[in-house]
């Protein structure tokens, strides 16, 4: 069909209702190159679009009534849920947690499966075995996909989650006991909180005559200092509960 220049065109349904096509394609697409703090962004500016019903927001000659397309409310969840899904799935770090925190705020998210797993995530507790087998069974095929040495994306988002659960608790903590702790061999700990220092996202050094990780406390003025004893004192003893309830 003929475009006037005068950017018509940006303005007809039929072009919105493309945009919105290729915005929903674009973080599929995201989400399965395993993008997923970048997928868990574009699903939640999907999730925010307008409701509504498709069939009701049309006029008799087909034409929708608004320049905005509006999406059923179901689609929307779905797209929440998603967000969710791909935001726990993301690499921990400073720009997952502003992701986490934008979700949790958003009371739609409270009505979700994976209300749970976002809850502990976001408040930084220990993630147990319960919740992430339930967490894992929402997941589709390529997000529970195994890497050559046999973990998968889900379990290296639990093992980091818990490094930094772990960061809350303790000053400084035994290799073989941040194993044990996260249910993995001493030396994947080793390596996973390796990876997280080295990208910056984790705040420790690693001494390995000693097989010991310390954590890097930034406490900052007596408010932060404060803040982070309320958070150790809550995440310590969220574990003890966990650890008494296994």
């Amino acid at each position: 069909a003929a475009r006037d220049t005068d950017g018509e065109a940006n303005t007809d349904p039929r072009h919105k209702a493309l945009e919105l096509q290729y915005k929903v394609c674009y973080a599929r697409v995201l989400d399965s190159k395993r993008r997923f703090l970048e997928a868990a962004m574009r699903y939640y500016e999907l999730s925010q679009l307008p409701s509504g019903s498709g069939a009701s927001d049309r006029q008799e000659d087909g034409k929708a009534a608004s320049d905005v397309p509006r999406v059923d409310d179901a689609e929307l969840m779905q797209a929440l849920e998603a967000a969710v899904a791909c935001a726990v799935l993301a690499a921990a770090g400073p720009q997952r947690s502003r992701v986490l925190a934008t979700l949790y705020k958003d009371e739609r998210t409270s009505r979700l499966a994976s209300h749970a797993i976002l809850e502990r995530v976001h408040l930084g507790r220990f993630l147990q075995t319960d919740i992430v087998d339930a967490f894992a069974a929402t997941l589709k095929p390529h997000q529970l996909a195994k890497a050559g040495d046999g973990s998968t994306v889900l379990s290296r988002s639990v093992v980091e989650h818990n490094i930094v659960a772990a960061s809350m608790v303790y000053k400084c903590v035994a290799l073989e006991e941040l194993g044990a702790l996260l249910g993995v061999e001493p030396r994947v700990a080793e390596k996973a909180a390796g990876n997280m220092i080295f990208e910056r996202r984790l705040n420790a050094n690693i001494d390995q005559a000693a097989g010991m990780l310390r954590f890097v406390h930034d406490d900052g003025d007596a408010k932060t200092s404060w803040d982070a004893t309320i958070a150790r004192v809550c995440a310590a003893t969220s574990a003890i509960a966990a650890a008494i309830a296994e």
